[in-house]
């Protein structure tokens, strides 16, 4: 089997694992930012599901746009949301904002003034709610990925695209080149904004684990987190000048260490032990973000 469809398995196969374990923390704690890391772990699973099922049996028009949508949109946007919604309390709620202006920057410098402008005049809002109504703003943060999602999702499925474009097997690696310009420059609006979200936001906790000298595992556990999230986004670099051997290795090794870290901080890692009438009882661990 080659590895370029080998290594999509692996990765969608872990991402589902881990998609599991971050919904069964929210059945037991509830908290917002468990689900919407659980809906972008199932994007991730997905996205690299895609890339399997057109190395194994070939790309059609559907699938490419599905993998497109999916993983070059949602997967990293989700997963941002998510350290959103869990430091949104607090001053990094600023940074969420500024990552989505950096995102709309592409838009507006590239000549797509009605989206890119429409990006700022969402992070202007956004910042009004932050201001105003703290508590609301992760909540009308999920409202603008949504809409924007939706918005995604029309364009990319009635957007033309060449069946040329599509990888012919196995050897070559699937990108977004297939899609008219109009389309690509939606992506820098969710990638940036969840992208630097999540790496920053785990950069943010582990300086706080390490200023305040309490909880070493989590700072090492944000740590992974960060660089984790950080080696697909070299690694996809690399791909767009034509390296593209490192794509699906870095897409597995970036859901791996993601995964480990969460392992190292997460309930996941809750002890069991037995009370005294020999019941078996869950005991609460380390919070995992």
């Amino acid at each position: 089997m080659s590895p370029n469809v080998f290594l999509p398995f692996l990765s969608s196969f872990l991402s589902f694992v881990f998609a599991g374990l971050v919904f069964d923390q929210w059945l037991h704690r509830r908290k917002m930012h468990q689900l919407i890391w659980t809906v972008g772990m199932l994007w991730f699973g997905i996205s690299a599901g895609t890339e399997f099922l057109g190395g194994a049996f070939g790309w059609n028009l559907a699938l490419y746009r599905w993998w497109y949508l999916i993983g070059a949109i949602c997967v990293a946007a989700y997963l941002g949301l998510g350290t959103i919604y869990l430091l949104s309390r607090g001053g990094f709620g600023w940074w969420a904002i500024g990552s989505l202006v950096i995102g709309a920057m592409p838009a507006v410098f590239s000549g797509y003034l009605a989206l890119g402008l429409s990006a700022l005049g969402v992070a202007v809002l956004l910042a009004l709610v932050r201001w105003q109504r703290p508590a609301w703003f992760a909540h009308a943060f999920l409202a603008a990925m949504v809409a924007g999602t939706l918005y995604a999702a029309v364009v990319v499925f009635s957007a033309p695209v060449p069946v040329s474009a599509l990888p012919a097997n196995s050897d070559q690696i699937v990108n977004g080149q297939g899609f008219p310009p109009y389309v690509r420059i939606i992506t820098p609006l969710f990638n940036s904004t969840g992208g630097f979200s999540l790496v920053f936001g785990a950069v943010y906790s582990a300086y706080y684990f390490w200023r305040s000298r309490t909880n070493a595992h989590r700072m090492v556990s944000n740590v992974l987190i960060a660089a984790g999230a950080f080696i697909p986004v070299v690694t996809g670099m690399l791909s767009r000048f034509g390296m593209t051997g490192t794509f699906f290795i870095g897409e597995l090794l970036g859901v791996l260490v993601i995964f480990v870290g969460f392992l190292i901080s997460a309930e996941v890692f809750a002890t069991y032990r037995i009370p005294g009438r020999g019941q078996v009882q869950r005991t609460r661990g380390a919070q995992g973000g």
